[in-house]
């Protein structure tokens, strides 16, 4: 049973019990903000917050733009509607140590914790032609061409195989839709293709993928999508287009285009998130 592997596993046990020793806030929705769009957490009326780097076991991103924190609280200005939230403020790439059980440590810590709905983000970059940079994407679908699974013997979990269309809530997916619709956000959709990084892709491979039907491509989000999905938690992906892939953009792709891109949709992309959360019950 999932439930008996995880409370087995002492590395979970220790970060809990530190986090229950600093808060005793009880979240029922988890947000995890990708490259970029850290700042959402600025919109949180702040009941607590955690450094990553203080809880035991709880692996620290080396990535610019991931501040590494745990932000418990509501919505500002809604608290009164809002759902009790957690915010994983930055994330772990599987690049950064070659670790599953290091990159879907949070969603586990998430679902210890009774989080039941699961929002993650991401900075993808664009293959689709109808794509520009800034463009938010719901991922419907996904390809893993890593051929990792979430799984971690580490961790001793023995998840059950979920069927592809169980990966994503469409409940949640479809209030997502609405409420882009309501703010009047092009909201796209697409298959999100996920490759361990940390090099940017090669034009050449970037054409292999468009022809596989890949719409945005990136570096992380499924491995936490099979960990959640196996959990039962209920879980939509969302990726931020933060720039236009090698070979269809002429610009040399860097980190620092990714987070000046985020810059600019952050407040669209906070509008959309605070009206999502307070249209899930």
């Amino acid at each position: 049973m999932i439930e008996t592997n995880l409370i087995k596993n002492k590395k979970i046990y220790d970060a809990i019990h530190y986090i229950r020793r600093k808060t005793d806030f009880k979240p029922r929705l988890a947000l995890v903000l990708g490259s970029g769009l850290g700042e959402f957490s600025e919109n949180i009326n702040v009941v607590s917050s955690i450094l990553a780097s203080e809880i035991p076991h709880y692996p620290v991103s080396s990535v610019q733009g991931h501040a590494g924190r745990l932000v418990f609280g509501y919505l500002k200005k809604d608290a009164a509607r809002s759902m009790p939230l957690l915010i994983f403020q930055g994330r772990i790439h599987f690049y950064e140590s070659g670790k599953l059980d290091q990159v879907v440590f949070p969603i586990v810590i998430a679902y210890r914790l009774g989080i039941k709905k699961l929002i993650i983000t991401n900075a993808a970059g664009g293959l689709n032609s109808s794509f520009s940079a800034g463009d938010l994407m719901l991922i419907k679908d996904i390809i893993n061409l890593t051929f990792l699974q979430g799984q971690s013997k580490d961790m001793q979990q023995d998840f059950p195989h979920s069927h592809p269309l169980e990966y994503f809530d469409s409940t949640m997916q479809q209030k997502l839709l609405q409420c882009a619709s309501q703010l009047k956000i092009a909201l796209k959709e697409g298959t999100y293709c996920w490759l361990k990084g940390p090099a940017y892709e090669t034009p050449a491979e970037i054409q292999m993928l468009k022809r596989l039907g890949v719409d945005a491509v990136g570096m992380s989000t499924v491995p936490e999508i099979y960990t959640a999905s196996a959990l039962g938690m209920k879980t939509i992906a969302i990726s931020l287009i933060s720039n236009l892939a090698a070979g269809i953009s002429q610009n040399k792709l860097s980190h620092a285009e990714v987070t000046a891109t985020a810059d600019t949709v952050k407040e669209q992309f906070s509008e959309l998130m605070k009206k999502l959360i307070l249209s899930v019950k």
